[in-house]
């Protein structure tokens, strides 16, 4: 296929998504191939071809004769495809360049924001997006928030695309590529998907049980179990934990980054959704009557829809994105970081690492990619044996790592332009921090719903209006004490950001005086010990 002109199948993910939908007519129209070549060359190469009209290539007929026959029937059209009509074809169309999606798009948001049904939007999406990838689509969806589309419009597109994969929710990996093996990334998401999906059908069998139930029934039974179902899917917000801060930046830094911005905020609506019901549960603990469960199930109707959609737009969109996108070094980054995170539903997958050729492979392509965008710059880089000089002293590279990795507060250092440079990996972090965050836009490191506030600190300091924030919130056992500082130099000109967490819990409970410097505390449970 791809010598005789489909050399995109050969493409990471393509067979994955656009594959799904093209047909071989259809790829010589959008190839501009002639049908009658492709027809000879299978025969060529062995195979009979069977037209829509009954005609048969290859079976005793010679190359040439094949050819003109096939030729013969492409001219007239009655064979493989019918010849669209002139109304039908103004309207399902594919658009054939990046603007002319964009300008699709923004009509069906257009459409949408009037009132028109979704199920006739994503008729006319459906037709006219066919045979465009998923990265196509996110590109053009890229482009629609570049331009200042409110990403919450941009939202909507997400339900709208969802149709386009309808029936095909899981992408099957080509045979021997790597993300088939066990430890993969996308083998990891994957293997999680499918728990997701087993998990709402359970769930929606009970959610149908309390929809179906007699108003002045009381049933303290389905209320416990729609209550724990609840917690049967929370783990989900692992697995969109992990995606978004160990994917996305990835495919940020090769300029992808509507996935990230418009997913992150669909995964919001999931866990608000889940948050919801888990607000209504106690009462309808304490009342099972339908009234009250149904508060509970509503919002546990609108996560379990959610999270079915999410499985859908993963597997046809962002895994497939991401195969063309990401290399070797990329994936084997996310898959040693993948444990600060954790797993939804699933055991810890066995350890994986992409081949020492691939590697190699990836190492070189990066190489070449530098040269291409920028100049050496080792001369100006401080290797770990050169001093570091400061104002009051100096330090090497590695004694300056260590002190600030033993300050018993989490660090993160964001620059002038709101990159996230630096942070501390000490022992006591409250919150992971892969290294794919370092050079990430400190906006995208934040969902969207949080975004709002984060710009208020940053917009503050550099405008001067303030020098610092602090915020203190309760968190798994710990009480957060979370401290943003506006750095300057003596001019006072605005150099970024820096952010310190601390559990100040322990801190909290001190009591009395320690003037002997002891660890009374712990030589206090040591004692209980005994």
């Amino acid at each position: 296929m791809a010598d005789i002109g489909f050399d995109e199948i050969t493409k990471p993910g393509r067979l994955q998504s656009v594959g799904r939908f093209m047909t071989i007519p259809r790829g010589c129209e959008y190839k501009e191939l002639a049908l009658s070549d492709i027809i000879a060359a299978f025969v060529e190469a062995g195979f009979t071809v069977l037209g829509e009209d009954g005609t048969v290539y290859g079976a005793s007929s010679t190359p040439s004769a094949t050819k003109a026959a096939a030729k013969s029937v492409e001219d007239s059209a009655e064979a493989f495809v019918e010849t669209p009509t002139q109304e039908a074809s103004a309207s399902t169309d594919e658009p054939a360049s990046a603007s002319e999606r964009k300008a699709l798009l923004h009509s069906y948001l257009d459409r949408l924001d009037k009132g028109e049904s979704l199920e006739s939007v994503q008729k006319d999406f459906a037709a006219a997006f066919a045979q465009v990838s998923g990265s196509e689509i996110a590109e053009a969806e890229q482009e629609l928030i570049a331009a200042g589309t409110p990403i919450e419009r941009v939202q909507k597109l997400c339900d709208v695309h969802a149709t386009l994969f309808e029936g095909a929710v899981s992408c099957v990996p080509l045979s021997g590529s790597p993300e088939e093996k066990p430890g993969h990334p996308v083998h990891t998401m994957r293997e999680e998907n499918k728990k997701i999906l087993e998990r709402i059908a359970r769930v929606r069998a009970d959610i149908a049980q309390a929809n179906a139930m007699d108003e002045e029934l009381r049933d303290p039974q389905l209320a416990q179990k729609i209550v724990d179902d609840i917690e049967f899917l929370a783990p989900v917000s692992i697995h969109y934990k992990r995606k978004e801060e160990l994917l996305f930046p990835h495919l940020e830094k090769n300029d992808i980054s509507s996935p990230s911005k418009v997913m992150w905020a669909k995964d919001d609506e999931v866990r608000e959704a889940l948050a919801a019901a888990r607000h209504s549960s106690e009462r309808a603990l304490l009342v099972p009557a339908k009234a009250f469960i149904v508060r509970v199930v509503t919002p546990l109707t609108e996560a379990v829809d959610g999270m079915e959609s999410m499985v859908s737009k993963e597997e046809n969109v962002l895994i497939p994105l991401s195969l063309e996108t990401l290399n070797a070094r990329d994936w084997t980054q996310i898959a040693s970081e993948e444990k600060e995170y954790g797993w939804a539903f699933i055991e810890q997958p066995p350890t994986w690492r992409a081949t020492a050729m691939d590697l190699a492979d990836a190492a070189v392509r990066s190489m070449e990619k530098k040269r291409a965008t920028s100049a050496d710059s080792d001369a100006t880089h401080t290797t770990s044996v050169e001093k570091i000089k400061l104002s009051t002293g100096e330090f090497t590279a590695a004694q300056l790592d260590a002190v600030l990795n033993t300050i018993p507060l989490d660090i993160t250092f964001v620059d002038a332009d709101d990159k996230t440079s630096y942070f501390s990996h000490g022992d006591t972090r409250a919150f992971p921090r892969p290294m794919s965050c370092l050079g990430r836009d400190v906006y995208d490191c934040h969902p969207p719903r949080s975004q709002a506030m984060v710009h208020q600190v940053f917009d503050d300091f550099k405008s001067g209006a303030r020098d610092s924030y602090e915020f203190w919130i309760h968190l798994h056992g710990k009480f957060l004490y979370i401290r943003y500082f506006a750095v300057r130099d003596q001019d006072g000109t605005y150099l970024g950001a820096l952010e310190t967490t601390q559990d100040i819990a322990p801190i909290q409970e001190i009591e009395g005086d320690n003037r002997r410097g002891a660890d009374e505390r712990r030589e206090a449970e040591e004692q209980k010990k005994r």
